[in-house]
């Protein structure tokens, strides 16, 4: 369940690349661009595809082609027609080693291996980030290459191949704090702190999370403070220290109401009944589950619905024995 997150999560990762487009000095060529990128930022991305597409006129450069055929890419990608977008993505990527763009290369290559990772072709996606990051180095791209870092070292984590996964990470976090770059350094300490809990090294893990929360609260990121809470109960819970848990899935619960994250919300509720269940608060459990279930099948999350599913049947087994 946690891989299968993993590879989901990987769309929100997908990087843009605009190359000159938003400097084109021609008046209507411009105003077509600010158009579609308009629908882009609203997420309309059937319109938005219309209107990138659009943008394809004889004046475009290789390298704006490349461009529009990225973003035309992550519209697809967003969409979750991720053979579309793959299809997208192969065509930029052409565009771009005949226009020898490297910047862009790299973009697209990162975007593939993240389409690849949530289609489950590990080793292709590990192919193509580690692609990225060969040229992120030879052309000093240091944001570049500290996510392409951070992908491959949350690829590995998906593989169960700990170990790497934290070097990955570790270097990723070594970049992120030469460049002062707050977001970059707390995402590498909350998946390292991923790899520590998997590995059973609680103490480490906590000790991860925490700093990761302490980041995300500094610059007001509010999903970021959500997972964290989230990720600190998780580890409070296979501690069984249950008090210290239920607090921090109830703040994470909290929160992702507060930003209308549904899928956060889901697999908040969905922590707290596994707690009830454990408690053997069986009606406080059923109520938590229930609430879950009924998001998961409005947002359409089937693992989720699925998983949510077999919690409440083990809950009724539970029920029936103590009966």
């Amino acid at each position: 369940m946690k891989s299968e997150r993993r590879k989901v999560d990987a769309l929100t990762q997908i990087a843009d690349y605009l190359d000159g487009l938003p400097q084109i000095a021609e008046e209507k060529r411009k105003s077509d661009f600010e158009k579609a990128y308009t629908f882009y930022a609203e997420q309309s991305y059937r319109k938005a595809i219309k209107a990138f597409e659009s943008c394809f006129v004889p004046e475009v450069t290789l390298s704006e082609r490349t461009a529009l055929g990225i973003l035309i890419g992550n519209c697809f990608a967003r969409l979750g027609e991720l053979d579309e977008a793959e299809q997208h993505y192969k065509q930029a990527e052409d565009l771009a080693r005949e226009a020898k763009d490297l910047e862009g290369l790299s973009a697209v290559l990162g975007n593939m291996g993240l389409v690849y990772r949530t289609k489950g072709a590990l080793d292709q996606a590990l192919e193509h980030h580690q692609q990225a990051l060969g040229i992120d180095r030879e052309i000093g791209n240091k944001v570049g290459e500290a996510n392409a870092l951070g992908n491959i070292g949350n690829l590995y984590f998906i593989r169960g191949e700990l170990d790497q996964s934290l070097e990955q990470h570790e270097e990723a976090l070594r970049i992120h704090r030469e460049m002062e770059s707050k977001e970059g350094e707390a995402a590498d300490l909350g998946n390292m702190g991923l790899a520590y809990r998997t590995k059973g090294d609680l103490d480490q893990a906590l000790q991860h999370h925490q700093q990761a929360l302490r980041i995300h609260r500094e610059t007001g990121n509010k999903i970021g403070e959500a997972n964290q809470l989230g990720n600190m109960g998780s580890v409070y819970f296979i501690r069984d220290e249950l008090d210290q848990s239920l607090e921090h899935y109830q703040q994470a619960l909290r929160i992702h109401r507060e930003i209308g994250s549904k899928v956060g919300e889901g697999n908040q509720l969905g922590n707290i009944g596994n707690l009830y269940l454990i408690r053997g608060e069986l009606d406080q459990a059923l109520e938590y589950f229930q609430q879950a279930l009924e998001i998961f099948e409005e947002i359409g999350a089937k693992p989720a619905i699925e998983k949510t599913k077999q919690n409440i049947q083990k809950l009724h087994e539970a029920q029936a024995k103590a009966e």
